[in-house]
C-alpha cells in the first residue's frame, strides 16, 4: 500500500502563486486602467474609445496558461530531496489520471460536436426553444434544460459545451443579456453535475470518503435544490421585465434534429462520449442533406478541436501540478 504523504501547508504554495498571478494581478491591472480612464475623463471631460478597449483587455492580460506554468515551476522547485526526473514522472502520473484523460476526451469530442453543428444549428435550436416556451421565460428554460441534461450526462463541462451555443443565440433573439443566459447554463450545469449519480467527481468522492452515493445525493439535495428554486424564481422575475421581440424567424427543423437526438439520449442516461459521438454523426448526416461537403465536415471537426486547445493544455498542466502538490503533502 502506498504511503500517504505527510500534510504540509507549504505544498499549497503553487496554488497561491497561480491565484495571485491570475486573479489578483488581473483585478489590480483592470482597476488601475479603470481609475486611469476616470482621471482622463475628469481632466478632458471626454471618454476615450481606446481607453475603453484597454480596460476590457486589461482584465484579460494575464494568460491563464502562463499562470499555470509559473505555478508548476514553483511546484517543481519544492521538495529538493526529489530529483527533477522523479518530478517529471510524478507529473506524468497526474496527467495520466483517469479523470484527466476522461476530461480531455470529453473536450475533444465536445469541440468536434460544436464545430460540426455550427452557428446555423444553434440558431435553429434557439428559435425552436423560443417557439415552444414564452420568450420571457427563455432564461429560466435554459436553466432547467441545463440542470436535467447535466444530471443525466454526469458532466458540467459537456453540458456547457452542448447548451452554450444555444444560449448565445437565445440571448440575441430574445433580448436577454448574454451574460445572464450564459450564467443560467453554467449554473444549471453545475447543479446537475452535483446531483448526478454517474458523475466522475461524485463517484470519486464517495469512494474515497467511504460513503454511500445515495446519502451524498440526499445531502446535496438539501444544499442545492433550495438554491436552484430561488435562482429559478429570480430568472422568471427578471424575464417579466423584458420586452421580447415577436418571433419572426422560420425554424429549420432538420437542423434541430441533432440537438434533439443529443438531448434525448443524454436525458435517457447514455454515456456522455456516446451521446456526443451520436451527435457528431447525426450532424454530419444533416449537413450532407443541407449541402455540406465531406471536406467541410472534416474541416469543421478540426476547427472545433483547435478551439479546445487552450482548455486541454490547462487541464494537462493542472493534472501535473496537482500531483506534485499531493506528493509534497498538499
Amino acid at each position: 500500500m502506498e504511503k500517504k504523504p505527510t500534510p504540509r501547508a507549504v505544498a499549497l504554495l503553487p496554488v497561491a502563486v497561480f491565484l495571485v498571478l491570475y486573479l489578483v494581478l488581473w483585478l489590480v491591472l483592470g482597476i488601475f486602467l479603470l481609475l486611469y480612464e476616470m482621471y482622463q475623463v475628469a481632466r478632458e471631460y471626454t471618454r476615450s474609445a481606446q481607453l475603453d478597449r484597454e480596460i476590457k483587455m486589461g482584465f484579460y492580460q494575464i494568460p491563464i496558461v502562463v499562470s499555470f506554468l509559473v505555478a508548476l515551476l514553483v511546484a517543481c522547485l519544492q521538495n529538493r530531496g526529489v530529483s527533477f526526473d522523479e518530478k517529471l514522472e510524478l507529473m506524468g502520473q497526474g496527467i495520466g489520471d483517469k479523470n484527466i484523460v476522461t476530461m480531455i476526451l470529453i473536450f475533444l469530442v465536445a469541440g468536434i460536436f460544436v464545430g460540426v453543428t455550427g452557428r446555423s444549428s444553434a440558431e435553429a435550436v434557439a428559435y425552436f426553444l423560443l417557439s415552444i416556451a414564452p420568450v420571457k421565460l427563455a432564461v429560466a428554460v435554459l436553466f432547467v434544460v441545463a440542470c436535467f441534461v447535466s444530471m443525466a450526462m454526469g458532466t458540467s463541462v459537456g453540458t456547457i459545451t452542448l447548451i452554450m451555443p444555444i444560449a448565445l443565440e437565445v440571448a440575441q433573439a430574445s433580448g436577454f443579456d448574454t451574460a445572464l443566459c450564459t450564467g443560467s447554463v453554467v449554473g444549471g450545469a453545475m447543479f446537475g453535475d452535483n446531483l448526478s449519480m454517474i458523475s466522475d467527481t461524485t463517484i470519486a468522492s464517495t469512494r474515497t470518503q467511504d460513503c454511500v452515493m445515495t446519502d451524498k445525493f440526499r445531502v446535496n439535495c438539501l444544499i442545492v435544490v433550495p438554491a436552484a428554486i430561488v435562482v429559478l424564481g429570480v430568472y422568471v422575475f427578471q424575464g417579466l421585465s423584458v420586452s421580447a421581440p415577436p418571433q419572426t424567424e422560420t425554424i429549420e427543423w432538420i437542423k434541430v434534429l441533432p440537438y434533439l437526438i443529443v438531448l434525448g439520449t443524454a436525458v435517457a442516461g447514455m454515456n456522455v462520449m456516446l451521446v456526443l459521438m451520436l451527435g457528431i454523426v447525426s450532424t454530419g448526416l444533416v449537413g450532407f442533406l443541407t449541402g455540406m461537403s465531406f471536406f467541410d465536415w472534416f474541416g469543421a471537426m478540426g476547427s472545433g478541436i483547435t478551439g479546445m486547445g487552450e482548455l486541454i493544455i490547462i487541464t494537462l498542466l493542472a493534472g501535473g501540478m496537482l500531483e506534485l502538490i499531493r506528493y509534497n503533502g498538499g
